[in-house]
């Protein structure tokens, strides 16, 4: 289905805590995990993506069901393999050892539930605005919303110095750091704090790293061009390809400059800078 994608970014708008597709021939069968009531309104779920759904002039039936708690760690153990974001980036878990050539790098990467294996192609996209970055000693980077840490470790690999990692899911910052220990990083080279833009306001960076959906990303646009070095650069991940024209003007209200759009399927990176400099 045409609009897997949307229906998979409306899921974890609602709260979706994981999400599975299945290909069969021209159909897509998604499956979305929710909460169980009360924590979770399911009716009010149903109703969203039932009203979407017939926005876009589907009637794609919406089933329910109730899955008992189980291994979700154990579960997806099977299923994680190595990926590779790009020629010289492999993401991979601890399990599932990987073979290097000469000037690649590989971030280990033991992910909690919900939180990114390197998989999903915004990460991947994210992945290739920071290698093209000419990261350098000194550059300073922040991860705005790390998630499982891999953008953060990358950032540390490639030489970048310090990097500072933020997210508001408390279990996201203990699994970033566990992650950054997996990859023998020091505390003094990738710091990772619980909270928002508010937790680093008195920082300034010269790359922002921010794999976030576009609502969210949104209201942040102004703090965010307020933490950059004057020829400092954002790179805007987790944005589907059909918002680039509303999500590049936001960054032009922002006083943010469109430098360069990073595609991959139905997804898309943008790349914004402050003022002067190239992206390579």
């Amino acid at each position: 289905m045409a609009c897997a994608e949307d229906v998979s970014a409306w899921a974890y708008e609602l709260g979706s805590c994981g999400l599975q597709a299945e290909e069969a021939g021209e159909w897509t069968r998604l499956s979305a995990y929710f909460a169980a009531e009360p924590a979770c309104d399911l009716a009010g779920v149903r109703r969203v993506l039932t009203h979407r759904l017939a926005a876009l002039g589907l009637a794609s039936p919406i089933g329910s069901e109730c899955v008992e708690e189980q291994d979700w760690e154990a579960e997806w153990r099977r299923f994680f393999a190595p990926v590779w974001a790009t020629e010289r980036i492999v993401v991979h878990p601890s399990w599932i050892p990987v073979e290097l050539a000469e000037g690649q790098i590989a971030v280990c990467i033991d992910p909690k539930m919900a939180f990114g294996t390197g998989g999903h192609e915004s990460t991947q996209l994210c992945l290739q605005a920071l290698e093209r970055s000419c990261l350098h000693p000194e550059m300073r980077c922040l991860d705005l919303g790390t998630g499982s840490g891999i953008l953060s470790i990358a950032a540390a690999l490639l030489g970048a110095r310090p990097v500072l990692a933020v997210d508001i899911d408390e279990q996201a910052v203990a699994n970033a750091r566990e992650n950054v220990a997996h990859n023998r990083i020091g505390s003094d080279q990738v710091e990772v704090r619980l909270g928002s833009v508010e937790a680093v306001a008195e920082r300034s960076f010269d790359l922002v790293l921010a794999n976030i959906q576009s609502h969210v990303l949104r209201p942040l646009l102004a703090p965010l061009r307020g933490l950059l070095a004057a020829d400092g650069r954002i790179a805007f991940s987790g944005l589907l390809a059909r918002e680039e024209a509303a999500f590049c003007r936001w960054i032009t209200e922002a006083q943010l400059e469109v430098d360069t759009i990073l595609a991959k399927g139905a997804w898309i990176c943008v790349v914004a800078q402050n003022s002067g400099g190239q992206f390579d």
